[in-house]
């Protein structure tokens, strides 16, 4: 076996030993400390931004409760505004009724007492009438010296026409 990669040469031995070390040391002092300590950094801020998730989603959490109560408020205050403001129109709806029911009632009996009163003058201008015509049937009965039984007659079937004509109105 003459392959020097087989052969063990106790010089070179203890050199690839010594110089193994001196590199772990090297190694130690300027990689693998400030690699732990990076390592120790990283984990440190992934446990912050963990702790920070954490605390943002109960944030979150709060925040979407609080908002949803103020929804509910909001929901519930314009429940209340619409219904007042439907209480309110239909108590001017009812008030706008009344008033409007009033004014005709005035208005029918204010009517009433017109008609009542036209008819009051027109009854009084047809006995009026019917006086004048009265007269003037009786200065044309004596103007023709008619006799008195004629006369008598006369005026009574005037007087029944008058009567008859009155109850018709």
């Amino acid at each position: 076996m003459d392959n020097p990669l087989f052969t063990i040469d106790p010089g070179l031995f203890i050199w690839s030993i010594i110089i193994f070390l001196l590199v772990l040391l090297i190694l130690k002092r300027y990689a693998w400390t400030p690699l732990l300590n990076f390592i120790d950094e990283r984990e440190k801020e992934i446990s912050d931004s963990l702790a920070m998730a954490e605390s943002a989603k109960a944030d979150l959490e709060q925040v979407r409760e609080e908002s949803e109560k103020i929804l509910n408020e909001a929901k519930n205050q314009s429940k209340s505004i619409v219904s007042d403001g439907k209480q309110r129109a239909d108590q001017s709806a009812n008030k706008i009724l009344n008033d409007a029911k009033q004014k005709s009632d005035e208005f029918v009996l204010d009517a009433k007492k017109k008609i009542d009163v036209e008819k009051k003058r027109a009854i009084k201008e047809i006995k009026e009438e019917v006086v004048d015509l009265s007269l003037d049937l009786a200065s044309q009965v004596l103007q023709r010296n008619v006799k008195d039984e004629d006369n008598n007659k006369f005026v009574q079937s005037s007087l029944k026409e008058i009567n008859t004509d009155e109850a018709k109105s």
